[in-house]
């Protein structure tokens, strides 16, 4: 959901999502940012991939190559806090907080093994209320994994409350032991989606509708897989030459943002089939019936964005 600053507390975009998947050269990762709906006349996570890749976002296009800029994850972390350092989030007096979570591997010949296998980590970018951006991207140690276990996420206390977050891993930790690492985040994926829906229903800032996109280690399985997580039944409008306008149950995806290539946030029917980007295969998860026109398994187009509400 979107909350306007200036506008009373309502969803104003309930189908905005929060997330950007982002392969860079020697990272994979999920960009999520809680804040602002807009920055300037774009949706924020439009701002963020324009800023990352250089590309006119505003352009009508649903996927597109490009030429990539030569940023690893830590410059790309970089430029987007110089970035909104001197965007009008810096003088937003609402908070903004900023996560890129995921997999980070040393540039290098050598095969994806041993010392030169991916290790997790995560990167935070965060405007306290009425504060102003740290100076330096906030970086989990290296090798903090060894020793720690880390919830890492973009949300303030009060839209994500320690009750809340408790009641969460007490229901992981007595799921019991999972017996693939499949099993194990379809756990923390229901999980996480209850908790959000929970918090939802007493507070006008966080919506029930969830985004979820997991990271394979890519080194085992180069695998992304985007589901949608929506509380009703969303419906998506079907044009047809062959067949009269359907409405069919639809599911979402952000922004897929690859080196050379991107896709922007789209709205899809039916069963949806794999992408392939480099390495990695894009699998699309979530709750969607066969479409019921004859021949077609699968359509999908680039999802419209509100324009920024006008004071």
């Amino acid at each position: 959901m979107k909350k306007v600053q200036g506008t009373p507390t309502s969803s104003f975009d309930a189908l905005a999502n929060k997330s950007i998947v982002y392969w860079t050269r020697d990272a994979v990762v999920a960009i999520a940012y809680t804040g602002v709906a807009y920055i300037g006349r774009l949706p924020t996570d439009d701002w963020i991939v324009q800023k990352l890749t250089g590309v006119d976002v505003s352009e009508k296009f649903g996927m597109r190559g490009f030429s990539p800029p030569s940023l690893d994850i830590g410059q790309s972390l970089k430029l987007l806090l110089q970035e909104l350092t001197f965007s009008e989030v810096a003088k937003n007096p609402l908070n903004f907080e900023l996560t890129a979570v995921g997999w980070q591997w040393k540039i290098s010949r050598h095969p994806m093994e041993g010392r030169y296998q991916p290790v997790p980590m995560a990167w935070g970018l965060s405007k306290p209320h009425n504060g102003q951006f740290d100076k330096h991207v906030e970086r989990l140690p290296r090798y903090w994994y060894f020793t720690h276990r880390t919830f890492f996420h973009a949300s303030p206390n009060s839209n994500l409350p320690e009750g809340e977050r408790s009641k969460m891993f007490e229901v992981l930790r007595s799921a019991g032991p999972s017996r693939t690492g499949d099993e194990l985040a379809a756990k923390v994926e229901q999980a996480t989606v209850d908790t959000v829906r929970s918090v939802s229903m007493v507070n006008d800032y966080v919506g029930p509708n969830c985004m979820s996109v997991l990271l394979a280690p890519p080194h085992q399985r180069a695998l992304i897989r985007i589901s949608f997580f929506a509380q009703e039944e969303h419906k998506a409008g079907l044009v047809s030459k062959t067949a009269p306008p359907l409405a069919l149950p639809a599911a979402f995806s952000p922004w897929i943002v690859g080196r050379g290539w991107m896709e922007k946030p789209s709205v899809r029917v039916g069963q949806p089939l794999s992408e392939t980007v480099g390495p990695f295969t894009i699998e699309f998860g979530g709750s969607l019936a066969p479409c019921p026109v004859k021949g077609l398994i699968f359509a999908q187009s680039s999802q419209t964005r509100p324009l920024r509400p006008l004071k």
